[in-house]
């Protein structure tokens, strides 16, 4: 029998003996077949998601050599394969750890049965792998790894068996993930052994946690739970052992990780959590990292909205008539219509999806709305008639909605010295680690070293902290050094371009992002902005009136639309970038 383990360190064994598969390639190329081990894959899709760095030629090679190890090491028998497609046989002998985690159960699994599915979680698929399908991956089997075990800590609690209860719901946190139904079920078991000083520390462990992760307070339901276990109510155990439902996130999964803005995603994470804050805009220039912030504290909300957190993409969208279709795609909501094909002739698309939304806990995400704000007289109505809906938007520019609350967000951070040492470099500066994350990519080899850090800082400057720009440049590493990328940057905006197949065209170079930006501008403010760009620094609101004429109505036009922005001394300034431009 063949045992791979790869929640955790990899692993493989063959009839109990160790087997040794000493290529990386060839254990990623292993683990992808096995966990897709339903489906053969073509060579040319295999190649490339393995080897996205290398030409086909190369990629092709390298595929030949990783299956060729994996045959020679574990035998033919374990993989289906002809001159066009790879496969694992699934008629073979083998066992898989994160086959077992994701098992089918129902109301009759056992605890027992739960415990030896969740017990084979060691760790996060294939730690130390930084594929992007990995990551997928790894963020997958997370949350049914979260899903088996808050299912085991209700059977626990059901039957009494507070000693587990207390084990696992202490394992569930000591991996950081803060799980509030983890300090449930751990101050329910306290309480049940007459601990209620250990209630206490137990909620105080929840509130300390969420503080620093998340910047929120306890949600109701722990919040409830405490006071009734501290007061000597009973609590009844849960009404069912079926398999609890978690609700519905549809988020796009990111191929990169997430890097910064930690306050940013406490604050937007507080808003949300706010009850009198129903729409919260995200507001910044192209580029700067909207979006990526908005899904990631989307997903920190996943277990807030009963009706779950749906993404809805918008820059497809070229009617502002039309907002109404994508939501309700993304929401799985469907029109009603006449058998004959014509639609209900006194109940309109956003009736209809109104009259849905009315009664449902959920929270929508809307990005890229800047280009449709002539009907945003439809995000107001659902805010008016469903009172249990918010809305995430990322727009360059203000809804200019009363209840909005715009949440501005700027550059990552960049080093202003160079004396710091180049470990503390990557810990305090969002700007570098983005570079040095984005720079493996394209070149697996590199490090940051006293010897490129200068070079690096200066290519931060350059892009003004801006993520896209950042990404573009180092994008480049693979051909060029960091010296002739800042020498490119400086001579020619036009440099910062990628043909990434997996991104927008409007995300493929700086220009085309700042040309959006640029034709919603009326003429007379596009002769402002010119004339404001000369100023080097920044510029405060007087110097602005005496060389450009710009008054305060002009100012705070380009500051609703993301091309300056104040600061608390009361000057503006201009994106570097969007100065060249």
């Amino acid at each position: 029998m063949l045992e791979v383990q790869l929640l955790g360190n990899f692993e493989a064994k063959l009839d109990d003996q160790h087997i040794d598969i000493p290529s990386r390639p060839a254990q990623a190329l292993l683990a992808y077949l096995i966990l897709n081990a339903h489906k053969s894959f073509r060579r040319e899709k295999l190649a490339g998601l393995l080897w996205p760095e290398s030409d086909e030629t190369n990629a092709r090679n390298n595929l030949r050599q990783a299956l060729w190890r994996l045959r020679k090491s574990l035998g033919e028998e374990f993989f289906l394969t002809d001159k066009v497609s790879v496969g694992f046989n699934t008629e073979a002998d083998y066992r898989l750890d994160a086959k077992q985690l994701q098992a089918d159960i129902d109301d009759n699994t056992s605890i027992e049965t739960l415990i030896q599915m969740v017990a084979v979680y060691e760790d996060k698929l294939l730690p130390g792998f930084y594929d992007s399908w990995v990551t997928l991956e790894q963020e997958r089997l997370q949350a049914v790894y979260e899903d088996r075990l808050q299912l085991l800590l209700t059977r626990l609690v059901e039957a009494a068996r507070w000693r587990e209860t207390r084990e696992w719901a202490e394992q569930w946190i000591a991996q950081g993930l803060t799980p509030e139904p983890a300090y449930r079920a751990l101050m329910t078991a306290q309480a049940a052994l007459g601990d209620l000083t250990g209630v206490a520390t137990v909620y105080q462990r929840c509130r300390e946690a969420l503080d620093e992760e998340l910047g929120v307070e306890p949600s109701a339901e722990t919040q409830t739970l405490f006071q009734r276990l501290t007061t000597g109510e009973v609590v009844p155990p849960p009404q069912t052992a079926q398999p609890r439902l978690r609700p519905t996130v549809k988020l796009p999964l990111q191929p990169t990780p997430f890097i910064g803005r930690h306050r940013d995603l406490r604050e937007i994470s507080s808003l949300l959590n706010n009850p009198t804050t129903r729409l919260v805009t995200i507001l910044g220039p192209g580029g700067i990292g909207k979006t990526r912030l908005a899904v990631e504290a989307a997903q920190a909300q996943s277990n807030a909205f009963a009706d779950g957190v749906y993404f809805v993409s918008l820059a497809s969208v070229d009617a502002p008539d039309q907002i109404a279709a994508p939501i309700a795609t993304a929401i799985d909501f469907s029109f009603h219509i006449r058998d004959q094909g014509e639609r209900w002739e006194n109940d309109s698309e956003s009736d209809q999806l109104l009259a849905y939304l009315r009664d449902k806990h959920i929270l929508l995400i809307l990005d890229n709305l800047e280009h449709l704000l002539a009907e945003i007289s439809f995000i107001a109505d659902i805010l008016q008639s469903a009172c249990d809906v918010k809305v995430l938007v990322t727009s360059r520019e203000r809804l200019g909605l009363r209840g909005e609350t715009v949440y501005p967000i700027g550059s990552l951070h960049v080093p202003t010295k160079m004396s710091e040492d180049v470990r503390a470099i990557i810990d305090r500066h969002d700007a570098i680690q983005l570079f040095v994350n984005c720079a493996k990519r394209a070149q697996p080899t590199f490090e940051l070293t006293v010897d490129n850090l200068d070079a690096i800082i200066n290519i931060c400057r350059l892009v003004d902290g801006m993520p896209l720009g950042i990404e573009l440049a180092a994008a480049w590493m693979g051909l060029l050094t960091p010296w002739e990328i800042a020498a490119e940057i400086k001579s020619n905006l036009d440099f910062l371009t990628a043909n990434w197949r997996d991104i927008p065209d409007r995300h493929q170079s700086i220009r085309s992002v700042f040309e959006s930006s640029w034709q919603r501008l009326a003429d007379h403010d596009k002769d402002v902005f010119q004339q404001l760009s000369v100023f080097r620094g920044g510029f405060t609101r007087q110097a602005a009136e005496q060389i450009t004429g710009a008054n305060l109505q002009n100012l705070m036009t380009l500051v609703n639309k993301s091309l300056i922005q104040p600061d608390y001394t009361g000057r503006y300034h201009i994106h570097e970038l969007l100065r060249q431009f």
